[in-house]
């Protein structure tokens, strides 16, 4: 028989994102679904959209949590042997949950199963590929339709995939690690990635199977300046994990916490000399706040208090290196 698949749609405030979001999973060709809405709290028209659907989809109105909120309660009323995600503002091609069990039943070992897919938004291109990094480069390089990998290491020193849309979890494993962490508000799916990969092998997709909306007015930002706000968040999940993970692995995420804090400020300096100071200035000043790695940031920090021409005397006397905005140019300490 094929197995149950409880498939969590959540929503806040996406009203007119309902019925295209419903309706890719109603229409899955896969026979064997149950669908679980979440209306987290919204204030506009989403849940009486989600009404619309009648007996076809089991609705939860719950007061505004969050995002990790709203998926716990989805689980909590799940009843499949997997549980997979979609984002409200997200889509899923109609053969993904088929091809994810698939995958499932050729992997059982497997802790998460990802599916690819592309990024797209009004005004622009469709953009291919949300598995990326060393494990999409795996992931490229193969004819095969999924890989079974270990991904625990790669996934401390960089998160490869765009959206919990792209996930499937046993209800197994979910039992084993626990739900989603409800404090964390942006990567929530870092976390959970990290603490399903220290216990169990990840599976990975080829194929376009699931579509990223990427909109302005998300809870990450506008898409430019989205990797920094996630970058904030994604200390405090270092920092989780770095409690719980195997010794072996804390000097991996010391590294991850160092690089971090040091490219951000590097990359908020440039911003501030081309125009955004007093972004680039109170964002350094969060980011010092939120890595605790007051060595990488504290320069690029000073360096933006200080006229540009004497930051380009000063490097290039003592690091001999081009002035702001060349390749090459750095202020990271050793």
């Amino acid at each position: 028989m094929d197995p149950l698949v409880s498939v969590v749609v959540t929503f806040h405030n996406q009203a007119s994102f309902v019925a295209p979001a419903i309706e890719t999973v109603l229409g899955q060709g896969y026979p064997n679904l149950e669908t679980i809405v979440v209306d987290d709290g919204s204030t506009d028209d989403t849940r009486r959209r989600c009404m619309a659907f009648g007996d076809r989809v089991r609705l939860i109105a719950r007061a505004n949590g969050g995002a990790s909120a709203a998926r716990n309660s989805g689980i909590t009323e799940a009843r499949g042997e997997y549980v997979a995600h979609l984002d409200g503002d997200d889509l899923w091609h109609p053969d993904k949950i088929a091809r994810q069990v698939e995958v499932a039943r050729r992997f059982p070992e497997a802790g998460m199963i990802v599916a690819n897919g592309h990024m797209f938004g009004e005004g622009m291109p469709t953009i291919p590929g949300l598995i990326w990094g060393d494990i999409g480069r795996r992931l490229a390089a193969t004819s095969e339709p999924a890989i079974l990998l270990e991904p625990y290491r790669a996934l401390i020193r960089r998160h490869c995939f765009n959206t919990p849309s792209q996930m499937m979890i046993p209800a197994s494993v979910y039992r084993a690690v626990g739900a989603w962490d409800e404090r964390i508000k942006m990567v929530a799916d870092v976390e959970l990635a990290l603490r399903i990969a220290a216990r169990y092998p990840a599976a990975f997709m080829r194929g376009d199977l699931v579509g990223y909306r990427l909109l302005e007015g998300s809870l990450s930002g506008p898409y430019h300046s989205r990797q920094f706000a996630w970058a904030l968040d994604t200390f405090g999940v270092m920092r989780k994990h770095a409690r719980i993970a195997p010794p072996t692995m804390r000097p991996a995420l010391e590294a991850r916490m160092a690089g971090d804090a040091n490219d951000f400020a590097r990359d908020a300096y440039y911003l501030g000399r081309r125009g955004r100071l007093a972004w680039a200035l109170r964002y350094q000043l969060r980011l010092l706040a939120a890595s605790r790695r007051a060595h990488r940031v504290l320069p690029y920090l000073a360096a933006l208090l200080l006229p540009e021409r004497l930051v380009s005397t000063v490097a290039r006397r003592f690091r001999g290196v081009r002035r702001p905005g060349d390749p090459g140019f750095t202020l990271e300490t050793k």
